[in-house]
């Protein structure tokens, strides 16, 4: 392998994910859907994996590519030393009329601005988190319900949602009580605390934090959005397991025919458990081997895209740590 041949990789690899990721993602749901947490993880590592690999392309690019000085001559000096000690091939370069600091640079410069981007947003997502739980924890009223930690909201309005235990934890509404039966109540409680148990919001923040101002890729943006369904459907397989599928199919329907009357306002950093649209998977999961081969397209890609970046990251931190040596 040469620079030049890891670089075309790269790009490639990058190219064909963020547009073939959507349908790939599509095609390998039924599958996903019956490995749900293993699912949620995949998307995860995707999404970290595209960013850590696009961040790849400059650095790669400055060991094939050659170009006028702009650096001081001792800076340049030691920049010289250090793409020399990090590149493993040493082989030819191409002249360019582009500086190659650019190439080191623009990625410096991009996850400066990303870092700020992220913190921005983490700010953002924990005032609204707190707009949120001060609306609730001003009206409602801690209880112990079937073993669980609650907050009840003194709400006509059939509604139940998690937030970040900090924030409050398991929200749920005296329409929502009044209108499910005992085992049914139990289910929606036994899936919101898999929201807090298995750590829910964070994952969501991370993945969140890393598509700030990249949903525009069609991979990232697509998911994003099929992980929150996921983390949901992980949530509804922990309620099955202590309530049985009818107590939990119920209660969805319950709330999803609430949610098309109701007038209430979204709260945001909460996780619902909302609306029927789950249902056909609980009452009749998909079985056999659809969507094998996609998903198994989608986690070998992963690991291609994972083993490049490394290719190039390792190198520049190995050059770094030895001073370029």
């Amino acid at each position: 392998m040469t620079s030049g041949l890891l670089a075309a990789m790269l790009i490639i690899g990058l190219v064909v994910s963020a547009l073939a990721g959507p349908r790939v993602l599509r095609s390998a749901a039924p599958l996903l859907m019956r490995v749900p947490r293993l699912a949620a993880g995949l998307l995860a590592g995707g999404v970290a994996a595209w960013v850590l690999t696009l961040l790849a392309v400059g650095p790669v690019l400055a060991w094939v590519l050659s170009g006028p000085v702009v650096l001081p001559a001792r800076a340049a000096q030691v920049c010289e030393q250090c793409l020399a000690a990090a590149n493993p091939f040493g082989d030819q370069t191409f002249n360019t009329p582009f500086p190659v600091a650019i190439l080191l640079a623009l990625p410096a410069a991009a996850v400066l601005l990303h870092l700020t981007s992220v913190s921005i947003e983490t700010i953002r997502r924990r005032r609204s988190t707190l707009r949120t739980a001060m609306r609730y924890r001003q009206t409602a009223r801690p209880r112990r319900m079937h073993g669980y930690d609650v907050l009840l909201a003194d709400d006509s309005h059939p509604f139940a949602l998690s937030l970040p235990r900090r924030h409050g934890g398991i929200v749920i509404s005296t329409g929502a009580v009044q209108l499910f039966s005992v085992d049914e109540l139990v289910a929606v409680l036994a899936h919101e605390h898999a929201h807090l148990q298995q750590r829910h919001h964070l994952i969501t923040a991370i993945v969140s934090g890393l598509t700030t101002r990249l949903r525009w890729i069609p991979m990232l943006a697509a998911a994003e959005d099929a992980l929150g369904h996921y983390l949901e459907i992980a949530a509804d397989d922990h309620a099955r397991r202590v309530s049985g599928t009818p107590a939990l199919a119920g209660a969805l329907l319950v709330l999803g025919q609430a949610a098309r009357l109701s007038q209430q306002p979204t709260a945001e950093g909460a996780l619902y458990a909302l609306g029927p649209n789950r249902i056909a998977h609980l009452v009749q999961p998909d079985r056999g081997t659809a969507g094998a081969v996609a998903a198994t397209a989608s986690t070998c890609c992963m690991a291609a895209l994972i083993a490049l970046a490394a290719f190039v990251h390792i190198p520049y931190m190995l050059a770094a740590l030895s001073g370029c040596i």
